[in-house]
């Protein structure tokens, strides 16, 4: 009974964030009247209070989602049982407190707004990239998940990385308060480079939150 039901958790969790994602775009209406797209909107603008219709349910949905995966995290590292796996465990549970922090502030309250986003970001990256170790490194003889469900790490892994990569790409000294604030940019292109690979990290950690409860 007991993976089922820590297993559900982040069936959950990952189900609250993105129906509130799909509730809160299909009601979109930016400052210039414009409807949502992953082409060139932050996922963030959806929580903006007073911009967007729906930023209430996006906001609630973080919240609640965040706080849901943090269990199935710890069943996690507790079937991995290894130090590497209980490191992933540290990382992945400050990764959820990041989602539900972004929830608490959305991006009309901009400097912990990104700062929440940013410990999001790194913290997710660091625990995609620690469980992979954890799982590589099985032993043989204790497998609990195939080595094979790496390959999402690895997608997740890459997503992040390019996320946090790309601004430093064009601008070493690059602040997260500017390249994650829409305001800085006179006009929205209509391909966002940064946007669109912030929703590739959205989908490959939905994958790889979905992947491992379903192989543990």
């Amino acid at each position: 009974m007991l993976p089922s039901l820590f297993s559900s958790f982040a069936i959950v969790g990952t189900a609250a964030v993105v129906l509130a994602v799909l509730y809160a775009a299909l009601g979109y209406r930016g400052k210039r009247g414009e409807r949502y797209s992953l082409l060139n909107h932050f996922i963030s603008e959806l929580g903006e209070v007073g911009v967007s219709r729906r930023a209430w349910a996006f906001n609630l949905g973080l919240i609640l989602g965040g706080l849901l995966l943090i269990p199935f995290i710890v069943h996690l590292g507790l079937r991995l049982n290894s130090l590497l796996g209980w490191i992933g465990t540290v990382l992945g549970v400050v990764t959820a407190l990041g989602v539900t922090a972004v929830g608490l502030f959305p991006m009309n309250n901009l400097e912990p707004h990104v700062k929440a986003a940013m410990t999001f970001f790194r913290g997710g990256l660091g625990m995609v990239l620690v469980f992979g170790l954890a799982i590589q490194f099985q032993p043989a003889d204790q497998v609990v998940i195939p080595k094979a469900a790496n390959l999402l790490s690895l997608l997740a892994a890459a997503a992040f990385a390019s996320f946090l990569l790309l601004p430093r790409l064009k601008k070493p000294e690059a602040d997260p308060l500017e390249t994650l604030d829409p305001e800085k940019t006179p006009e929205r292109p209509r391909f966002w480079a940064l946007a669109f690979v912030e929703w590739m990290v959205f989908f490959t950690t939905i994958f790889w939150l979905c992947g491992m409860a379903l192989w543990i």
